[in-house]
């Protein structure tokens, strides 16, 4: 599976304008398009996302904001889609602006859709200004913690996904938010011991059992080759 880990993608001071503005937008899904004007700092970000990470046409970006709840709740496996139409059509690619350093985890399998259980798992630990990018066909699962603050992206090149909405419009200063001093993270292979615990795809319903690193470090991205107990 193809993932992508970098470091450093934005200074303290954008990263602290980000958390505010999500915070101000809310968790709702929002959509903009490839020729749109961005409504806010938020959007802005995302199109010079997009243009330092990938290349090529796109039809436009989905979007929303992801904060761990009292009680940290999270995001099970799951595959990305357009959830309002039965045909099965996934993004091109998702992506993860982590805005936190913290020990949730994003987890990315290599489960595509009609596969009952992960056999790989990239498990990448938030740090401020740390990005991560996946192929929009695999499934995954936020691992929230506490006090977390993730941007998730969702880049789609064929079609608008239906009931998707335009954010608020909130005066920010138009600038290069995206430093170009980023470093590529290193994806660590993980040796060490492991929390157990139960999950169900949501789109698949099969249940397994997931092996997460145990000896962790916020920051990091670890790959665990044997993923869940047979």
């Amino acid at each position: 599976m193809l993932v992508r880990s970098y470091h450093e993608v934005h200074s303290p001071h954008t990263n602290a304008k980000l958390i505010n503005t999500c915070k101000e937008i809310g968790r709702k899904n929002y959509w903009i398009g490839s020729g749109d004007p961005p409504h806010n700092m938020v959007e802005e970000y995302i199109q010079q996302w997009y243009s330092a990470f990938l290349t090529g046409e796109y039809i436009g970006i989905e979007y929303w904001v992801y904060q761990s709840e009292k009680g940290n709740t999270f995001d099970g496996f799951h595959f990305d889609k357009d959830e309002m139409d039965p045909q099965i059509e996934h993004p091109k690619w998702c992506g993860c602006v982590n805005l936190t350093y913290d020990f949730g985890a994003t987890c990315i399998s290599d489960m595509t859709y009609g596969n009952i259980k992960p056999k790989e798992c990239i498990f990448s630990y938030g740090d401020e200004a740390k990005t991560l990018l996946w192929d929009g066909n695999l499934a995954w699962a936020d691992l929230a913690g506490e006090d977390d603050c993730r941007l998730y992206i969702n880049v789609w090149t064929k079609r608008k996904p239906r009931g998707l909405i335009r954010s608020k419009e909130i005066p920010y200063p138009r600038q290069h938010y995206i430093t170009g001093m980023y470093k590529k993270d290193k994806v660590i292979p993980y040796t060490g011991s492991y929390l157990y615990h139960t999950h169900i795809c949501g789109d698949m319903f099969d249940e397994f059992v997931l092996r997460e690193p145990d000896e962790r470090q916020a920051g990091c991205t670890y790959l665990v080759t044997d993923a869940t107990l047979s």
